[in-house]
């Protein structure tokens, strides 16, 4: 056996479990969510969000993020069903990342879950009168170094650019 290998690593039927990925319910977003909602999301009011955290981090383009949100497919809103009053079914459901939330400040965290709910949409069907949901993307999506070479190049990152606060 060479020096710098453990003898548990040597046999590979004794490699280290990985982690179990955990999922479970997350009051701390939802109680984060129903002011957000009052106050800037009207048309989500009657809309049903399932608020879940994981205990491993979410990725995309292989980047951690704090926080995920999908409109609930038909399985996800039969099994959800018995969450809401009267069975509603759910809407949409809302992960967040413990990992990322967990280093997250007060003013952070309420911004997580001000952007996940403004990519959830709902607009009233004129014929049926039901409210249909879907999930937007977010209207700027640019990189940090074409911003810096190029500025504000477009309507959308102008815009962008005059809504940003210095916290």
């Amino acid at each position: 056996m060479k020096h710098n290998q453990s003898p548990v690593m040597t046999d590979k039927k004794q490699r280290p479990q990985a982690e179990p990925l955990l999922i479970s319910d997350f009051d701390e977003a939802r109680l984060r969510a129903e002011p957000l909602i009052r106050e800037f999301h009207d048309e989500l009011v009657e809309a049903n969000i399932i608020y879940l955290c994981r205990n491993k981090p979410q990725k995309s383009g292989g980047r951690s993020v704090p926080g995920s949100v999908k409109k609930a497919t038909p399985m996800e809103k039969h099994l959800g069903g018995h969450l809401f009053e009267d069975d509603k079914e759910p809407d949409f459901i809302m992960t967040i990342s413990l990992p990322e939330w967990n280093e997250l400040n007060p003013k952070q965290r309420i911004a997580v879950v001000d952007h996940l709910l403004t990519r959830c949409t709902g607009e009233v069907d004129e014929k049926s009168g039901e409210t249909k949901y879907k999930v937007r993307a977010p209207q700027v999506q640019e990189f940090p170094e074409v911003a810096e070479r190029n500025g504000r190049y477009n309507d959308d990152l102008i815009e962008m650019g005059n809504c940003l606060k210095d916290t």
